[in-house]
């Protein structure tokens, strides 16, 4: 006979504090957390949960990447992208060496699962590695669209003839 369960969910944001030599976390709205427990019995049995959700890494950033900053390294070395890429992704994003048919090949991190902030970092060391350093990001657009304008629509009195 299995047991069947009813399941809400609520999350709530903190962040991970050390106080006394000792780590602890503090919620963002604790009069909120106060406000939900009440609706518990005391007694009743609750499960926690905490989850450690960081940005993705941006549009923005990886065409930055892949449009400037991996290009100005080509121009510099006289490397293909792509090869640079492969390289940087060898050397920074590892999961490891493994054998295939025989074949010892490196595994790597795709980009696409780094946060924004680590991101960042694999830029830093792609600068300390290559000694060419990554252009301020504000100087580029990024493919961003263009501040959209007012349309004028004809009023009332407006009544064209066909």
């Amino acid at each position: 006979m299995s047991k069947e369960y009813t399941h809400i969910s609520k999350g709530f944001s903190g962040t991970i504090i050390e106080r006394d030599g000792l780590r602890e976390w503090q919620p963002n709205h604790p009069m909120y957390i106060r406000h939900e427990l009440n609706k518990y019995k005391a007694g009743e049995k609750v499960t926690c949960y905490y989850t450690n959700e960081q940005l993705k890494r941006t549009e923005a950033q990886n065409r930055y990447y892949w449009g400037v900053y991996l290009p100005m390294i080509s121009a510099e070395t006289g490397n293909d992208i792509d090869d640079l890429h492969i390289l940087f992704k060898g050397k920074f994003l590892s999961k490891g060496v493994v054998e295939v048919m025989g074949h010892k090949i490196r595994r790597a991190k795709s980009t696409t699962e780094l946060s924004a902030g680590q991101f960042s970092e694999y830029i830093q060391r792609i600068e300390e590695l290559t000694g060419v350093l990554a252009p301020p990001t504000e100087e580029y657009n990024f493919g961003k669209k263009e501040e959209k304008q007012e349309i004028e629509y004809p009023t009332e009195e407006y009544n064209p003839t066909f």
